[in-house]
């Protein structure tokens, strides 16, 4: 992983400074004190396991401990976006499946982001070059999140607040588009709402469908309210789904295979109401927040979307319905070091009071595992 030069002077210090002997430090980090003294002589490179565990121990970053001062050009696979040829691409880094995962990020977005490296070569088969400006213990201990809940900001705080040595990254997008991305082996947890009008059970036949065979556990994150924004008094004086086919009310809608559009569609079949009599169905935008933030900027008068984003652009909201937001992890991923620190956070009664302070999501089963690693066959 690292030139042995560089790991054993910065982890023996580490372990000096805090005057820890070797068998202490072994032993907070729950590796044999032969190990550890292997690792120091540099005669064994710790994996990322053994990484992350002598960091967190330590109260240090893996990068500190282990990083490298130069760049490497690594191979990764693109996410989503291409990159025109000859252009150089910012992106987030993760190993996802033991292939490094290369997620394209905005310049800024009302901030400027951080980045993992620069994309140097892309091909058209979704393949690039990236010049990674993160070791790869780092890649290793990232966390890629996909789905749309806008509180993953929150669990990424949470988790540099603990001192874990994870970066999340979140991999915006439709509950289905989540769940196509753990299947493809493009992100570590999917995020899912999507809830069958059949039997009213969230999630579950969603889940069946898109993983086949494939083995995967699903952990509750919480239980959120889903219902219409609207400007703030609600001037037009908006009340329910019909409402939304009054002449002058203009939408804003969510992309298919969300489960905000799913909501939606429900209900129009449910009142009969054709989509077309809806003025601005077909005004998509991708996310909770920009739903918001379009009715905010007076693109729209209403839209689905959940109660945290209406509140968070000042905006009314009219509660229909509470839907649960699931974490589905391949079986593959579920002993990641990424993966573990998060399932401990979601066991954490602050981490679940803060959550609901801030979102005012119900955290009453977070955590609790709703589906056991087991075959699920398509339903």
């Amino acid at each position: 992983m690292t030139d042995s030069t560089v790991v054993v002077p910065k982890l023996r210090q580490a372990r000096m400074v805090r005057g820890l002997s070797q068998s202490e430090l072994a032993r907070r980090a729950c590796i044999s004190r032969q190990a550890l003294s292997a690792i120091e002589t540099g005669a064994y490179q710790p994996g990322v396991a053994v990484a992350i565990g002598l960091a967190r121990a330590l109260g240090e970053s893996v990068e500190n401990l282990f990083g490298e001062a130069s760049f490497e050009r690594i191979p990764a696979r693109l996410v989503e976006a291409s990159v025109p040829a000859g252009q150089r691409a910012r992106v987030a880094l993760a190993s996802v499946g033991g292939k490094v995962i290369a997620v394209t990020q905005p310049l800024a977005a009302l901030r400027l982001l951080p980045v993992s490296g620069i994309v140097e070569r892309a091909s058209s088969r979704g393949e690039a070059e990236v010049e990674s400006f993160r070791s790869r213990a780092e890649i290793d201990a990232t966390l890629l999140i996909a789905g749309c809940d806008p509180s993953v900001t929150i669990v990424a705080d949470w988790l540099g607040r603990w001192r874990a040595p994870v970066n999340v990254v979140a991999l915006a997008c439709s509950s289905r588009g989540a769940l196509e991305a753990i299947v493809a082996g493009r992100a570590h947890v999917a995020g899912v709402h999507l809830r069958d009008p059949r039997d009213d059970e969230d999630n579950v036949a969603a889940v069946h469908r898109a993983l086949g065979r494939r083995r995967a556990t699903v952990v509750n994150f919480a239980r959120w309210e889903i219902g219409l924004a609207t400007h703030p008094g609600n001037r037009l004086g908006i009340r329910g789904w019909g409402d939304l086919a009054r002449p002058g009310i203009r939408i804003v809608n969510r992309e298919p295979g969300s489960g905000a559009r799913a909501a939606l569609d429900e209900a129009l079949t449910k009142a009969a109401l054709e989509p077309a009599r809806i003025k601005g169905y077909r005004s998509e935008v991708g996310g909770h927040l920009e739903v918001a933030q379009a009715i905010a900027a007076g693109h729209a008068d209403a839209g689905v979307t959940i109660r945290v984003a209406a509140q968070a652009y000042g905006l009314d909201f009219i509660a229909l319905r509470e839907e649960r937001y699931d974490l589905v992890i391949p079986e593959s991923e579920m002993h990641s070091a990424a993966v573990i620190a998060m399932l401990e956070l979601l066991a954490s009664s602050r981490f679940t009071r803060e959550l609901t302070e801030l979102c005012g999501y119900d955290t009453a089963h977070t955590g609790e595992v709703l589906l056991p690693r087991a075959s699920v066959s398509a339903g």
